[in-house]
């Protein structure tokens, strides 16, 4: 059980398994999408819409970012309102006020009593009937409906039509122009077709079913929108089988000594030393560093001014909305996030490399440079693109340039292909000292832990290929499906695998860890991870899969997803004991810190959080909610960010002279892993899961639709607890700038590079 050959057939076949699952599962969402008729028609035969222009309707909501505003099918941006839930509440009162006309000549809110009820029935009964066409590819109105989508086409022209009032956004956003993917006529009736489509889909019976192609979401009892009973089974399945699992893995953890196993001895701390030598590529690599730093800060200061979006647009009178609207803050905060932490991870392991070998390879330096630059070019273009394409200044092409239209996919399809390139490159320099490294024959350990890291490198570029799958005209359920493989499989499955792996090589780079036992670690660690991760994304498929296919495998495997997270807390208690047991000038105490950090929210924020969100019968009510950003900054900030910090700290500390690092120093790296830790625990328990509370209530009492109002965000509880989030934000930014500091002044204090130096010694048994 403990060997690497039977541990590395158990992974595979997991994988294996666990892949074959997920796209097998994909087909038959594919197959079973909701439709996107060739023309929406009346009952008379007059085409209302058509398939060009839903088509135009979505490029329109892509090419504008409001997926960085407000969310459809519930995915997206907190700060606006779902526009599909909006959009069926609308249809709906535009539907009521039909039959009101109709049958009593008066104003739906005129009525009895009896007489809304009368009609709120006929309207539900109506909504749900599938009258789609698959053999002449026609979706036919009723004539009430199709009064509902004029009622629905009406409103939206005054929310995006001379809107000086609209939170967030600059009035007339909006450009009445033909762009590619788009067809003419008014682009804000073709959007308010788009946001139609997805009404009618989540609201309509699956051909045989009693429920909707998006099993019943968004809830809105008008609509008959109301939780499957399928959904509350599988949530009382996860949580027994998390229960089970729970059990079963402790079990197997205990009895085959699956944990790194530190070295008890802490003598051999005092002879660590990093006054070692560095090559040219690896000083090339501090660059890198700096530049993490200040997308970091500036990621903060954007996460800030997304905040006082929901207090107000003005900001001592300079209106916010018209020079920088909420849905570009929100990209670029998005986007930096994944670009400082991706960078971090590519600086390290250019740092790494020459090191594994003892030497530079030829022209790394070149490599490196490259790399750097091509680097920039991609972060500063890819933001200008966005915010041409969000003003209305990129146009033709806005896809290839400009904003593409997909959380986590933000940019343009131009960048999305340089980034891949960029990442290509990282592995290239890798693999031209990971190869000849792994060739040595010495320590056939040490070989392991190199292919190990070598693997979960590789996986960083290779997953991301998912991105280039999605078209500005694909189908929606389409694009999603692949979206979530960046988001959730390439955020949280391939960059929390390759932060264990790399956390495990440094336990054994600094002499604290067997290298055996490690490895053996790492095996069990990464067969959790992946075999509950990547079947357990299917929890985002929940409400547009195929009947509840995903509802099973998504909640069951979510649950199981909580596992190897809360593990890892025992992981940061044996970072914490050696942090505190070790001799005073343990060089990596900075880094130590971080990393407990890193396995508390990953316990908390991953764990806990996801847990909380991702079970049916919440996730139905929850879904898009400010409980939602809470789990995204505990599990980004906490896990990845608290990471990315500590690795940085770790090369930094080999990279600059050794005079550089005094007792002053370090003890600002302590201050700052404090603060940070305050403030992020302060914006997600102070502000973010409160509200996230009150608006679960007002989901439940009211419909989804309601909770997600504008007017929401205006109450006097949520403004004071909007408010009192600027305290931990302050905190927080504080913790950032003393790194940004401590980062900016290691500049000054780079070794000198040299051709040589010494491998790493593996040797620990």
């Amino acid at each position: 059980m403990t060997s690497y050959k039977k541990l590395n057939k158990i992974l595979l076949w997991v994988l294996v398994i666990a892949f074959s699952i997920l796209i097998a599962g994909g087909l038959l969402i594919f197959k079973n999408e909701a439709p996107r008729p060739s023309k929406i028609v009346s009952e008379s035969g007059t085409t209302v819409v058509t398939k060009g222009e839903l088509v135009s309707g979505q490029a329109v909501f892509e090419k504008y970012g409001l997926t960085d505003y407000g969310t459809y099918l519930g995915n997206g941006t907190y700060f606006g309102p779902d526009y599909t839930a909006e959009a069926l509440h609308i249809y709906l009162k535009g539907m009521n006020e039909y039959y009101a006309k109709k049958n009593f000549d008066k104003d739906f809110k005129s009525l009895t009593t009896e007489q809304k009820s009368g009609i709120k029935g006929v309207v539900k009964e109506e909504i749900r009937k599938n009258r789609y066409n698959s053999k002449s590819d026609h979706l036919v109105l009723t004539d009430a409906q199709v009064s509902g989508l004029n009622y629905l086409t009406k409103y939206y022209r005054g929310v995006f039509k001379n809107n000086p009032d609209e939170a967030g956004l600059p009035e007339n956003m909006i450009k009445n122009m033909t762009n590619d993917f788009m067809e003419s006529g008014d682009k804000v009736d073709q959007l308010t077709y788009f946001f139609f489509w997805g009404a009618w889909l989540s609201s309509t019976n699956r051909p045989g079913q009693q429920y909707s192609y998006t099993n019943n979401w968004p809830y809105d009892p008008d609509a008959g929108n109301i939780m499957t009973s399928d959904a509350m089974v599988w949530t009382a399945l996860s949580v027994a089988l998390l229960v089970a699992g729970v059990g079963l893995v402790i079990y197997v953890y205990k009895k085959y000594h699956l944990d790194m196993q530190y070295i008890e001895d802490y003598s051999n701390i005092k002879s660590i030393k990093t006054d070692e030598p560095i090559t040219s590529s690896q000083r090339k690599a501090a660059k890198y560093f700096l530049i993490v730093m200040l997308m970091f800060f500036v990621q903060v200061l954007l996460g800030e001014l997304l905040a006082h979006y929901y207090v107000e647009n003005s900001f001592f009178g300079i209106p916010l909305q018209n020079i920088w609207p909420f849905n570009l803050a929100k990209t670029w905060h998005l986007q930096l996030v994944i670009f400082w932490i991706a960078t971090a991870w590519l600086a390290t392991g250019i740092y790494i490399t020459p090191r594994i070998i003892g030497r530079e390879p030829k022209r790394q330096g070149l490599l490196v440079d490259i790399l750097f630059y091509a680097l920039i070019v991609v972060v500063g273009g890819s933001m200008l693109g966005e915010w041409g394409s969000t003003l209305g200044i990129i146009n033709d092409k806005w896809w290839l340039f400009g904003h593409y239209g997909w959380e986590y996919a933000e940019m343009g399809k131009f960048w999305q292909i340089l980034f891949i390139i960029g990442m290509v490159l990282w592995v290239i320099i890798l693999l031209r000292g990971f190869l000849p490294a792994i060739k040595i024959k010495k320590n056939i350990d040490r070989s392991r832990l190199l292919q190990l890291l070598l693997c979960g490198s590789i996986a960083i570029p290779a997953f991301y290929l998912a991105s280039l799958f999605i078209l500005p005209n694909s189908h929606v359920t389409f694009a999603d499906y692949w979206r979530w493989w960046i988001v959730h499989l390439w955020v949280e499955g391939i960059f929390e695998s390759f932060a264990v792996i790399l956390i495990g090589y440094l336990m054994v780079d600094m002499k604290l860890t067997t290298i055996k036992s490690t490895i053996r670690a790492l095996y069990f660690q990464l067969i959790l991870l992946l075999g509950t991760g990547v079947v357990g994304m299917g929890h985002h498929y929940f409400w547009e899969g195929d009947h509840s296919i995903w509802l099973a495998l998504g909640s069951c495997f979510s649950a199981l997803e909580v596992i190897p997270l809360c593990l890892l807390v025992w992981e940061a208690y044996t970072h914490y004991r050696v942090y505190k047991d070790s001799a005073i000038d343990f060089p990596y105490k900075g880094t130590f810190m971080f990393l407990v950090s890193t396995g508390l929210w990953n316990a908390i924020g991953a764990g806990a959080l996801g847990f909380l969100i991702n079970a049916p019968a919440i996730n139905y009510f929850e879904h898009g909610t400010q409980w939602t950003s809470a789990h995204a900054h505990g599990s980004m900030a906490g896990v990845y960010g608290f990471f990315s910090v500590a690795i940085m700290l770790f090369a930094m500390r080999h990279l600059t002279k050794p005079e550089f690092w005094t007792k002053k120093v370090e003890k600002w790296i302590k201050w700052a892993c404090i603060v940070m830790n305050i403030g992020l625990a302060g914006m997600t328990f102070i502000t973010l899961m409160p509200m996230g509370f009150l608006q679960l209530k007002d989901a439940l009492e009211f419909g989804y639709w309601h909770a997600r109002l504008a007017s929401f965000y205006q109450d006097p509880v949520i403004m004071g607890l909007t408010i009192a989030r600027s305290v931990p934000d302050i905190i927080f930014t504080a913790g950032v700038v003393i790194l940004l500091v401590i980062f900016f002044r290691g500049m000054f204090h780079l070794k000198p590079a040299s051709k040589e130096i010494n491998p790493i010694d593996y040797d620990i048994k």
